[in-house]
């Protein structure tokens, strides 16, 4: 349960919870995207135009795709950390701890893909001309690139992997801990198998650019897209994690908002604010005094014609000014005309 004033308003920290699915749902596009890119890359064994055509189009269209999801989920990474740091003691001491290392595995995760997607981009542009144009017995930079650029997606998976694992570590279901746990395990295992496969490729390479002309027979072409294609495998792989880490968070997420509700449930009610009074009833209008009809009587007031003592004709007796008959008071002088 959040600690006050958390209680008040919604806790930043639930907020960043549930920005972080999106970013995991993300992450899981990336992860199919790089395996449309990186498994095809090492698979292909075909040398006809038909075959190599359809491999260029899957690489093509994924990459496009891979390049739009990157800077989409960076944005909001970045906004799910934000708010994750803002409200990192909502929830105690614990979870401070916990969230203040998955901000510094966020950073080091982003710094070591955003140097992979350098290599890769540089790659692309003149590492393969630097391949293909490598003469016999020398091995140009560019061969070691694909090698480095895998270690460097491993390392930033791997980051972002014990990020998902912290932010959460303090928060989420007991029993959803092992589920975090292997999801940050399996992670950079998977990537170290993407490290393994290019790095027999790369030292196929080496053997090639030992031979003059290998490298542009279709041998060694099919291995230079391997290469390329290949280092896209660690953030594939790391899908696996992503989809138990999307688990977790929605358990997590639930189990956040509940405990919202249960101490908002349990808060007395709030007094209403001083400068607004309630609102008043309308009060009913003051009764109208009702007189009695005059009696039909006299029409003059003497002191010998009188009934019950009160006066019986319509003068005054002591000013002898004409009044109402119903009048209790002169209006002239004021005597008291009946008891």
């Amino acid at each position: 349960m959040p600690y006050m004033p958390a209680v008040i308003i919604k806790p930043e920290t639930i907020s960043g919870i549930r920005t972080y699915q999106i970013a995991l749902v993300l992450d899981i596009v990336f992860g199919v995207f790089a395996l449309l890119i990186g498994v095809p890359a090492i698979l292909v064994t075909t040398s006809d135009v038909g075959g190599a055509i359809g491999v260029g189009a899957i690489v093509g269209a994924a990459a496009c795709g891979l390049i739009i999801v990157f800077v989409i989920n960076f944005i909001v990474s970045l906004t799910s950390v934000l708010k994750m740091h803002h409200g990192a003691d909502e929830y105690g001491a614990e979870h401070a701890r916990n969230a203040t290392r998955g901000v510094l595995f966020k950073w080091l995760g982003t710094g070591l893909s955003t140097i992979a997607t350098v290599l890769v981009v540089y790659l692309l542009i003149s590492g393969s001309i630097s391949l293909f144009g490598g003469a016999g017995g020398s091995v140009p930079s560019a061969a070691f690139i694909p090698l480095l650029v895998t270690a460097f997606w491993t390392g930033g998976v791997t980051c972002k992997g014990q990020m998902y694992r912290h932010m959460v570590r303090a928060l989420q279901p007991p029993e959803l801990r092992f589920r975090a746990d292997l999801a940050s395990f399996l992670i950079p295992a998977l990537g170290l198998i993407g490290v393994g496969v290019i790095g027999y490729a790369t030292a196929r390479l080496l053997a090639v650019l030992q031979t003059p002309g290998a490298v542009v027979g279709p041998d060694g072409s099919r291995l230079v897209v391997a290469l390329i294609g290949g280092t896209f495998l660690p953030p594939g792989f790391a899908l696996v994690g992503y989809i138990l880490f999307l688990s977790v968070y929605l358990r997590t997420s639930d189990r956040l908002a509940q405990g919202l509700a249960q101490v908002h449930a349990s808060m007395p009610a709030m007094p209403m604010w001083p400068g607004y009074p309630p609102a008043m009833a309308p009060q009913p209008p003051p009764p109208t005094p009702f007189f009695p009809p005059a009696s039909p009587s006299v029409s003059s007031w003497s002191p010998t014609s009188t009934t019950g003592g009160a006066p019986a004709a319509g003068t005054c007796p002591e000013c002898r000014q004409p009044v109402p008959a119903e009048s209790m008071f002169c209006m002239n002088c004021g005597a008291r005309l009946r008891a």
